[in-house]
């Protein structure tokens, strides 16, 4: 096909899209988070200590599987999620029902929780996949971004980038200096590198002439300027809040205000087709306009991090096992509060107005609590006896490294494995006219794109090297 013709095409498969239902687009998150609760138990099982064969193992059984899901077996979500929480519930009950003597002594290393860099590491993955997978046919175009309002797996990308980032994000101490002349300084240089890669997609994508729907963010805007703006306005408010019951508070507040704001007349403006992009600011106001609620997002974040991060260097299982039920709930009422904003204000990734922020903390709660609950298992089954903090500190092997490897290599080199996803989702784009190509070359493609993104970060993964700015 002639390549403005194509491209034109392309942009068309991404215009006036209404999306799915919440819970479709969760039917296609939670299976991999029960694809590594197998994974692991296969690993451990077989005994697999060498890390070609377990890496070809993890490859095989957690991220072949979300390609296959994402494409050919998105009719089958819900069923294929279902199935898999009742065999992983069955799984665990069968290996914990001999061992509940032990209840009251279990203990969870309270430093690096493993659940989060699981947390962090799928969100990742899931994102890789996706942006390449949504360039062919057998991407449903129900799942791709939607053009205003909706629920779309596309559409949580940037919502859970924001969410993985603030539920690691380190309070200051209160005996640490107040907002100085310094640290923000400090804070502007960690965000120059977001700002940079910003600035040179913008120029690549201009150069290359690569297909862009504006609509998005904008003319100019894209995902690392807000993720910079984010990083920045987010570190500089918390430095000056510090307590996390506080920030809880400036988030609903923020979050309110900016939904106040989009009812008084902004969604309007945005929304609007008659509105000219003549200006920097018409132009990308897509991008503009969801700042505060990208914001909001990520101070409600930093609260449930917050809430789950134990402090103490020994978590007793009943503890732990509080802290995930709390975010479990945390989880629910963010699931009611979406159909709430639904009928009232609507989902709108565009706009990050209430119903979207509600409907990523909802996501994100749910996931991180599941990974809570596969972590406490995990030390359940392999308990062995009481430590106390002088024998933890004696010994490294207190800590099980149940997280498959492919993961923590993922989350080692979050912002590189984005990078060079993006890098390569372009190259694909230009050698290949993606959308006339069937859904055998297709698969084939995404899973030789995985392969060598995954081989990527492991390889400096096991040669301990970190790429890392954020």
């Amino acid at each position: 096909m002639d390549p403005t013709a194509y491209r034109a095409l392309h942009e068309s498969q991404m215009e006036n899209n209404n999306g799915t239902t919440a819970l479709n687009v969760f039917a296609h998150i939670a299976p991999p988070v029960f694809s590594v609760f197998h994974t692991v138990q296969l690993v451990v099982v077989a005994g697999v200590t060498h890390i070609p064969l377990r890496f070809l193992i993890e490859f095989s059984f957690v991220i072949v599987p979300f390609i296959l899901l994402v494409t050919v077996l998105h009719p089958m979500a819900l069923n294929i999620t279902l199935t898999l929480l009742v065999l992983s519930a069955i799984s665990a009950v069968h290996q914990m029902r001999y061992r509940l003597h032990l209840v009251p002594f279990v203990q969870v290393p309270g430093k690096s929780p493993q659940f989060l860099t699981c947390v962090r590491a799928l969100v990742n993955l899931t994102t890789a996949v996706c942006i390449l997978a949504v360039d062919f046919h057998c991407f449903p175009r129900e799942l791709a971004k939607t053009e205003t309002f909706g629920y779309g797996l596309m559409d949580i990308g940037v919502g859970l980038y924001v969410f993985s980032n603030g539920i690691v994000y380190k309070v200051r101490a209160p005996e640490e200096k107040r907002l100085t002349g310094a640290r923000v300084w400090k804070v502007l240089f960690g965000t120059a590198p977001l700002l940079l890669l910003g600035f040179a997609r913008f120029f690549l994508t201009n150069e290359l002439d690569y297909q862009l729907h504006v609509s998005e963010y904008g003319v100019h805007w894209n995902f690392f300027i807000t993720l910079a703006f984010v990083k920045l306005t987010g570190t500089l408010i918390m430095d000056v809040v510090r307590d996390p019951e506080v920030i809880k508070f400036v988030a609903i507040t923020l979050l309110c205000c900016h939904e106040m704001m989009l009812h008084l007349g902004v969604s309007r403006y945005v929304l609007s087709t008659d509105t000219q992009r003549t200006t920097f600011v018409a132009a990308n106001r897509e991008g503009i306009v969801s700042l505060p609620g990208y914001l909001a997002l990520f101070l409600a974040s930093v609260y449930i991090g917050w809430v789950v991060r134990p402090s103490e260097e020994i978590t007793l299982a009943k503890k732990f096992l509080r802290r995930a039920i709390k975010i479990a709930l945390i989880a629910a009422v963010c699931w009611k509060m979406i159909y709430v904003c639904e009928g009232m204000f609507g989902i709108s990734r565009r706009l990050a107005n209430m119903g979207y922020c509600f409907w990523i903390l909802a996501i994100g709660s749910s996931v991180t609590a599941l990974c809570m609950l596969f972590e406490l298992f995990v030390y359940f089954v392999r308990f062995e006896e009481p430590k106390s903090p002088d024998q933890i500190m004696k010994t490294d092997d207190f800590c099980i490294p149940y997280v498959p490897l492919v993961l923590q290599a993922i989350n080692a080199n979050g912002l590189f494995f984005f990078l060079i996803a993006n890098v390569l989702t372009g190259l694909v784009n230009l050698v290949f006219q993606t959308f006339l190509l069937g859904t055998a070359a297709a698969l084939t493609i995404i899973a030789y794109y995985m392969l060598m993104l995954c081989v990527a970060v492991t390889f400096l993964y096991v040669n301990k090297v970190k790429l890392k700015i954020w």
